[in-house]
Formats: structure tokens, sequence, C-alpha cells
């Protein structure tokens, strides 16, 4: 326990992160939803320390320093949040204040673990890596074997699943491969920095990259490929990925209300489309032009439950029932920040984007480590464009993992260049 830190408080926080990490083999595979009380927890554990008060709040909220990006960022991250609140006023359901803290919580809870890594000095966050590294190599690996067995382990494991095809335990497996896709890059890193062997980093690529393809979710799968050549391209030119990623974040967040001209009924007819990508096209339009009824200040959160009992339905080839046009939500982040949180919720979340950016372009990182970074970026916006929703808290948690990974890696790799300097 000494080498968790020099006081009883220190090793007592670095204890709690070590115990929550040791869960990551089974909430990926089997507990998708608890990858945020993970993080909220492990959060949680080093907000108990008054130094995380002291330096960090003041930073950005008592004398906000407008030429540090970081800050700007985290400024950025709590207007949009005080704007969700404020935009409860006139949404059609009571819990606002709710998905703002949803928002919130496991950002700013991902900062803390970041910041607490980067404080700690030399060993005392080994035990740490070495526990989220194994874990999330577990995890991988166990999807694989769910992704070949047909969910062998789900079908042995409470509560048994009734419906036809087992349709919720696929769900939470390919949930799980969710979170695996968009944090392996920080995951592939650590195991890296930890293992030296490129054939374990290549097989647990490999791993998650078939299961991903085995559970036949698209999104993941592009996720994979399209961070893999992020990544290679920003072991190149580190910071310049870094600016074209968020480029394109930010272009994607812009232009979202132009879904509202999709030809959905023409694509249908003549595309043989899967199922639910043709159910995405009706999805995408009728979420963007509520969102241009509803400018400048959006029709408040949530309110995509409300759209679904108004668009109504459409029947599409091979549908055993017609179909929702707006299922719960409307499966793109920046559509919903157009349709519920409207202009200032677009400018904001378009703000914490490139200051992020931008803090990550000066940070003092290895060329990989930015690489990882505008991997991440890369996967988290397949994500943002096509499946996720802004309120789903274990989404938002998935960044914050992947952060932890990244910010172990750079400790890592500090630590040795420390080894290898000449004694005096």
């Amino acid at each position: 326990m000494k080498t968790f830190g020099p006081t009883t408080h220190e090793r007592v926080v670095m204890a709690a992160l070590v115990a929550c990490a040791a869960f990551l083999p089974i909430i990926v595979p089997f507990a998708h939803k608890g990858a945020a009380p993970m993080i909220l927890l492990m959060g949680l554990a080093v907000a108990s320390r008054g130094e995380t008060w002291r330096k960090g709040a003041p930073a950005f909220l008592l004398r906000p320093d407008f030429s540090n990006a970081l800050a700007v960022s985290a400024l950025a991250v709590t207007a949009l949040t005080l704007w969700i609140g404020l935009a409860g006023l006139w949404a059609p359901r009571a819990d606002a204040p709710r998905l703002a803290l949803n928002v919130a919580a496991p950002i700013f809870a991902g900062g803390a673990l970041v910041w607490e890594i980067s404080r700690r000095p030399r060993g005392e966050s080994d035990i740490l890596a070495r526990v989220l590294a194994a874990g999330a190599a577990a995890a991988i690996l166990i999807l694989l074997f769910e992704a070949l067995t047909g969910g062998l382990l789900r079908a042995l494991t409470p509560p048994a699943d009734p419906t036809d095809g087992r349709v919720e335990d696929w769900k939470e497996l390919g949930r799980g491969a969710t979170i695996a896709s968009v944090s392996l890059f920080g995951v592939l890193l650590l195991v890296g920095r930890l293992t030296r062997r490129r054939a374990v980093v290549a097989g647990l690529f490999a791993a998650a990259l078939a299961a991903a393809i085995i559970f036949d979710i698209t999104s993941n799968a592009a996720a994979i490929v399209l961070g893999a050549l992020v990544f290679a391209a920003a072991c190149a030119r580190p910071n310049a990925t870094v600016a074209i990623i968020t480029a394109i974040i930010v272009a994607a967040l812009l232009l979202a209300p132009l879904a509202a001209l999709i030809p959905a009924e023409k694509i249908v007819a003549v595309v043989a489309l899967p199922l639910s990508w043709a159910q995405r096209l009706f999805i995408w339009r009728e979420g963007a032009r509520a969102a241009l009824d509803c400018l400048p200040f959006g029709c408040g959160p949530d309110y995509a439950r409300l759209l679904k009992e108004t668009v109504g339905t459409v029947d599409l080839p091979g549908a055993p029932a017609p179909l929702s046009k707006m299922p719960v939500h409307p499966h793109s982040v920046f559509l919903q920040l157009w349709l519920e949180t409207g202009l200032p919720g677009v400018v904001l979340f378009g703000a914490a984007i490139c200051a992020g950016a931008v803090a990550a372009m000066r940070a003092r990182l290895s060329q990989a480590e930015k690489a990882a970074i505008a991997a991440t970026g890369a996967a988290m916006l397949v994500s943002a464009l096509v499946e996720a929703s802004l309120w789903q808290v274990w989404r938002l948690a998935i960044p914050s993992l992947a952060g932890l990974f990244i910010a172990l890696a750079a400790k890592r790799r500090e630590e040795e260049a420390v080894k290898k300097e000449p004694a005096l």
C-alpha cells in the first residue's frame, strides 16, 4: 500500500481507483451501464481530496485564464450544462437538471482522474495502470469469446433473457463492444507501454475488430478501422491530425440540420439497406425538421420522446411491423444538440470540442499519445454521428475512460524517461 502514496488519504484514494478498475472485465461485456458509475466513483474518490478543489475549480470558475485552452473547454462544458438545465423550463419533461448532471458528471470526473494521475509521483499509479490494462484486455477477449460462442457466458449468467433470439443479451454485448471500440486506442497505447510487445497490441486490436464484425455492428467496426487510419496518420503529423479530426467534428455538427433534406422514401425504394439503417434515414430527417422548427433555443431536453408520439411510423421492406420515425432519440448527438438545446447548445458544444483539441495540441504529449487522442476522437465521431444519445451517461463516460488510459500511458513514458536519466 505504501506505493499508493505518502499519506493515508492518498493511499485510500488510489486503492479506491484500483478497486473500481478491477470491475472492468465484468462491466464492459456484461453491464455496460456500469461504466458511468465506475468513472463517477473514481472521480468522487479524487474529489475527496481538498487539493482537487483548491487547484481545480478556481482555475476555470473563480479566476479563469482564457489563454488556457483546457480552462476554456471546462467553462464551455459548464455553460452547456447550465443551458441544458435552463432549457428545462420549456422542455416537455421535468428532468432537465438530471440530464444536465448526466452530461457534466462523467466529463469532470474524467478530468479529475487525468489530473490525479498527472500529479502522482513516480510509481504510485503503476498498479492502477496494470489493473486497468489487464482488465481492458480481458474485456476485449471476453467480448470475442462471446461473439464466437453466441454469448455463452451471457446465457449462463442471470438474469435470463426471455426475448426472441436473445435480443437483450445481444444488445448488452453490442454496447460493451461500443465501449471497447471507442476506448480501444487508449487501451492499446497503455498495453503497449506496459508489455513492450507489438504482437500483444496487434492481437488485441484484431480481437476487438473481430468481435465488432461478428456482432454485426457496423458503427463499431467502422470506428475501429477509422481510428486505426487516424492513429497511423497522427503518428507522423499529430497536431495536424488532431486539428483535422476536430474540423470534421465541427463540420458534422454544423451541417447536421441538412438531414432535413434526406429523400428517405426514394433511397429506401432504390437501395436495399439493412433495416436499422433504412429506419435511421427517417429518424434523422424527422429530427432535423423538428430542430429547424425549434430554432433558435431548441425544443428542450428529451423532446425526442415527445416527438416519437407525433411523427408516426413508416412501413419498411422486411420489417414485421411499422417502425417509429423517432424511437426515443435521434441516433445522432449532433442532431440531438440542434433539436433539444438549439443554437446555444451547438455553440457551447463546439467551443468545448475546439478548446479541448487546442489543449491536446499544446500539451506535452508524445506523438503516440496525441495519435491515441486523435484516434479516440475519430471513433467517437462515428458513434456520435449514427447511434449515440446525449443523455446516455454510459456513453459520455467512455471518453473519460479513454482519457484515463492515455494519461496512465503518458505517466508510464515519463517515469521510464526518468529511469534512463544518468545519476548525478
